[in-house]
């Protein structure tokens, strides 16, 4: 296991307010050296999410790249189709003409339609909402600390799914995300379209009812704009969920424009970052730590993707211990 520091220059533009979701967009100093595709960019060129072959398995599924240039696969992308729907556990850079098998969660626990065994899996219009991404995150990061692959806990993935359908009142026949989010459609439409994707952006910093949320970002603004849209509609279902205690809460300090670049600025700070390798191209890290639970994937170098959510204690049950995430330089 090799020990790395996130060196990179992100900077946070001004902020977008819409309804419920405040979300400030990420830019980089200098050009990527990476080239890969995002997987909505690459499935029309031939780049195929399917069913493991000979016998499907829930949390896992095999990806086929024809391509002759890396696809980058986001954590909590949504996929749509064969057997049924899942969502990403982790980032995955898959190499040019590799075949990968890659970890996942089922995200409609009630559906496995063996008829549908060989056909592919589309571009969900929507990623797993936040806080659900955060979940997941934080089994994946004990998982690998306790040397086992890094994976989420299905069994609460299916809880989580089933509670968030109830408070939305969302008429779910299979226990799928994606009819949760078709319940709120108009709605998340109507938040995102005040979020513009910004030129040259790689990537948000989403804020939901006072605090921050989560930070997404990729290396390549080509990438960015494909993802853009379907982030914003998983922080827009997290926005909506919002009830007015939660909204109330406070973190000791105003979430704006500078605590959001403190908040970057204390993550790429952030020294021997011990990495693993990575499913595909590149390696895998995790922090948890720097107030922070943040995990992304590097090659040669490069930051490739990170996705980070901050640890904000229970405000309810001790108040003494809200405090904002570390802006170490």
């Amino acid at each position: 296991m090799n020990a790395i520091s996130l060196a990179a220059d992100i900077r946070v533009g001004p902020a977008q307010t819409s309804g419920p979701l405040t979300v400030y967009p990420l830019f980089r100093g200098g050009e990527p050296r990476l080239e890969y595709r995002s997987f909505a960019q690459a499935v029309a060129e031939g780049f195929v999410i399917h069913e493991v072959p000979g016998g499907a398995s829930v949390n896992d599924l095999m990806v086929t790249n024809p391509l002759d240039v890396a696809v980058l696969l986001y954590d909590g992308e949504e996929v749509l189709g064969a057997q049924q729907n899942r969502t990403l556990d982790l980032t995955v850079v898959v190499p040019a003409g590799a075949r990968l098998t890659i970890p996942v969660s089922c995200v409609e626990a009630g559906r496995w339609d063996g008829t549908r065994h060989a056909d592919g899996f589309v571009p969900a219009p929507q990623a797993a909402y936040p806080s659900l991404r955060r979940m997941k995150a934080q089994q994946s990061t004990l998982a690998g600390a306790a040397g086992l692959q890094p994976r989420a806990d299905q069994a609460a993935v299916w809880a989580e799914v089933g509670a968030k359908a109830e408070r939305r009142g969302a008429p779910a026949a299979t226990g799928a995300t994606h009819d949760v989010f078709e319940n709120d459609r108009p709605r998340l439409d109507a938040i995102a379209a005040g979020v513009a994707r910004q030129d040259g952006q790689v990537g948000a910093v989403a804020v939901i009812g006072g605090q921050a949320a989560v930070l997404d970002y990729v290396s390549r603004s080509d990438v960015w704009a494909a993802l853009h849209g379907p982030l914003v509609q998983g922080y827009a279902l997290d926005a909506l969920d919002q009830t007015g205690a939660r909204v109330a809460m406070h973190v000791g300090e105003a979430v704006d424009r500078d605590w959001v670049q403190g908040w970057a600025n204390g993550l790429l700070s952030v020294r021997d970052v011990p990495t693993r390798r990575g499913v595909g191209l590149g390696q895998s890290f995790a922090i948890d730590g720097c107030d922070s639970a943040a995990a992304g994937c590097v090659h040669d170098g490069e930051l490739i993707q990170l996705s980070a959510f901050p640890a904000y204690p229970d405000p309810v049950a001790d108040p003494s211990r809200i405090r904002r995430p570390s802006r170490r330089r």
